[in-house]
């Protein structure tokens, strides 16, 4: 995987989350069950908290937090089994990234408008019932919490959007939001590189389609709400 290092390491750098969520979501999926490969997954106890690549992926997502920033763990004995039988096949260049806040890296190379679709998915995956969704190209992009209410606004637009993930984040929040799909009914993939942006790209079409399905059906249109 690249998450925009060096494509010379594409297969020899592991994140465990991301490998046990693609893992989980490819073998759930409703559109790509027999169509995308998945890694195998990493032992559960090797599952770091509070990461926002398992809000991403998590309806259930159980943090009032996320986390983005990684290290690299170079003590190769502690790796989990399975990824030290993965990686040492290139024992130069391999590497075990985890969760190191506050003092790894963003290797992600998360910018300003992720961080702002990503704290509105956070109050999402908090409260569904809390996030309002304002689509105006017109605006600048922001997210506004109210403290005393616990309401939230997340304006914003495919076109004021710099970035992949955050335009991802955003048609989700929409179509969860406002039940909107005419922000993602184009046949070019808002995808264009990374494996983070590929499969999350793969959960939002997946959504789309419950939700489409359901409205053809005549089924409540289906949205993630957070288990009590």
């Amino acid at each position: 995987m690249s998450c925009g290092l060096s494509d010379s390491l594409d297969s020899t750098i592991v994140i465990t989350e991301l490998q046990l969520w693609s893992h989980r979501f490819v073998l759930s999926s409703d559109v790509n069950k027999y169509e995308v490969p998945y890694p195998p997954e990493t032992p559960t106890h090797c599952y770091p908290q509070g990461s926002f690549i398992s809000m991403l992926f998590d309806d259930n997502f159980p943090y009032d937090y996320y986390k983005y920033l990684y290290s690299e763990k170079p003590d190769r004995l502690s790796w989990p089994w399975i990824v030290r039988q993965r990686l040492l096949i290139y024992p130069r260049s391999a590497k075990y990234m985890v969760i190191s806040d506050p003092d790894g890296e963003n290797i992600f190379q998360l910018q300003q408008d992720d961080f702002t679709m990503l704290d509105a998915l956070l109050a999402y995956r908090m409260d569904s019932t809390s996030l309002t969704v304002i689509d105006d190209a017109s605006a600048s992009v922001s997210f506004v919490l109210d403290a005393t209410t616990g309401l939230s606004i997340v304006t914003a637009s495919m076109n004021t959007l710099t970035t992949e993930l955050s335009k991802l984040i955003f048609v989700y929040l929409d179509l969860c939001v406002n039940r909107n799909i005419s922000n993602y009914d184009g046949t070019e993939p808002i995808s264009t590189d990374g494996p983070l942006q590929t499969i999350y790209e793969l959960y939002v079409l997946d959504k789309y389609f419950q939700v489409v399905s359901a409205r053809d059906t005549d089924v409540a249109p289906y949205c993630p709400r957070r288990e009590e």
